[in-house]
């Protein structure tokens, strides 16, 4: 039985759309530069759309976590797995309209949970619904958005490899490029060491330039986001740490990489800049060497990350005042009578918790993680035997100074220490 979907007074059926027919699409689409689809916002720019059961109304995809919580706590509405659809702008124009004048049981699973009522003397039912690919339709309509969006970036891609209008200054060294994305790509590569993995897995090139060079005239790093006092010793910093690239686990980024439309479970691990990049990619240029780096003395900014939230400062007792205000911890409290090494553990513990959305007191799984800990008075080390293992002595958060920040009486422990556990931890 074929399954027809109904949208907006168009049809569209499901559509098989393995990764191997991507390269075949790329193809039939050399001789168009347009993506013609029922589906309307498959771009990813932020929009006002309304709540698929009420009036309120959502800036998405950017306020999706917002968006689940209302659907949760305001409608017992549950959407499996929406870090997944393709376009949730189109799925949540889709089902609103599917859902006037039905009830929810008409589409969704309904989940039952039993727990104690306030008084505790019985139990109260409560009711969940959950709209998920388990549903035929649902499924069809997750795919053929997911077909969709990748014939959208593939027109988007083959645009950008034949538009010959390109112009733009060199974010370095202000060379003039005309007409060819490419060859100022290669140029940013050959002559400034940008690493960007393989030129031909690029989309969306002027927006991901222009946040590259919105980090470089903001005297930012690509890569750690580190900021620096001028652009010499931002360049320096780039070149000796090797951070002349986009950091692959920051998904800011997945937008300008085609392997980052695959599904998940087909995606390649690493879906921006590749690990085969060739190693003379790391070699400094002629003209880079010319540069006079031995008069360079200046240190860069020293930034502290909040173990909680975004927050940053360059001084760590404002980091940790900001911790005791914002997040009623007290760091130094924390770790009192503790040595270095468990101190070291302490900070990478609650780093890798914050990371996964685990409370770092319960361990438990929160999609507002911080909400939870301060309603339940979770700011706070659990038992030791929770933060100990030794996989906990290497940073979570690359460059982290808190970890330099703290006391250092204890350094030949810590070296035994690691020598003693190194060969413990799974790799």
């Amino acid at each position: 039985m074929v399954l027809i979907i109904q949208y907006n007074n168009l049809i569209f059926l499901p559509v098989d759309f393995g990764e191997k027919n991507f390269l075949k699409l790329a193809k039939m689409q050399k001789h168009s530069t347009t993506c013609k689809s029922q589906f309307i916002d498959l771009d990813d720019n932020p929009a006002e759309m309304a709540c698929l059961l009420c009036d309120s109304m959502f800036l998405l995809p950017t306020n999706e976590q917002e968006f689940s919580k209302h659907l949760l706590e305001d409608h017992s509405l549950v959407i499996g797995d929406i870090d997944k659809i393709a376009s949730l702008k189109s799925y949540i124009r889709y089902w609103k309209v599917r859902f006037r004048g039905q009830l929810l049981t008409t589409f969704c699973t309904t989940l039952k949970e039993d727990k104690p009522s306030s008084d505790g003397n019985q139990l109260k039912t409560d009711y969940y619904f959950l709209l998920s690919d388990c549903l035929a339709e649902d499924k069809a309509l997750r795919d053929e958005l997911y077909r969709a969006k990748l014939e959208y970036v593939c027109a988007v891609q083959v645009k950008e490899r034949s538009d010959t209008s390109f112009k733009r200054g060199c974010m370095f060294c202000r060379t003039d490029f005309a007409g060819s994305r490419i060859e100022y790509l290669k140029h940013l590569t050959s002559k400034h060491n940008i690493i960007f993995g393989k030129l031909e897995n690029l989309v969306f090139i002027d927006e991901y330039l222009n946040k590259l060079e919105e980090c470089i005239e903001n005297l930012t790093c690509i890569y750690c986001e580190g900021k620096f006092k001028d652009r010499l010793v931002l360049k320096e910093h780039m070149r000796k740490k090797l951070h002349k690239k986009v950091n692959p686990n920051n998904k800011v980024y997945d937008k300008f990489y085609v392997t980052s439309y695959y599904r998940t479970e087909n995606r390649p691990t690493q879906n921006k800049v590749d690990v085969e990049v060739n190693e003379d990619l790391h070699e400094e240029s002629e003209e880079e060497k010319s540069d006079d780096w031995e008069t360079w003395e200046t240190e860069y900014i020293k930034v502290r990350h909040c173990l909680f939230c975004n927050h940053t400062t360059d001084d760590f007792h404002a980091i940790l005042d900001h911790m005791k205000l914002i997040h009623n911890f007290d760091l130094e409290d924390a770790t009192q009578g503790r040595d270095y090494y468990d101190k070291v553990k302490i900070v990478n513990y609650i780093r890798c918790q914050m990371r996964e959305s685990k409370c770092i007191y319960c361990e438990e799984v929160q999609t507002d993680c911080l909400s939870h800990m301060k309603e339940q008075n979770h700011f706070k080390l659990p038992i030791e035997k929770i933060w100990v293992f030794p996989e906990y002595f290497f940073p979570i958060l690359e460059n982290d100074e808190i970890l330099g920040d703290l006391d250092t009486d204890s350094d030949e422990k810590i070296e035994t220490e690691l020598k003693n556990n190194i060969s413990n931890i799974e790799i």
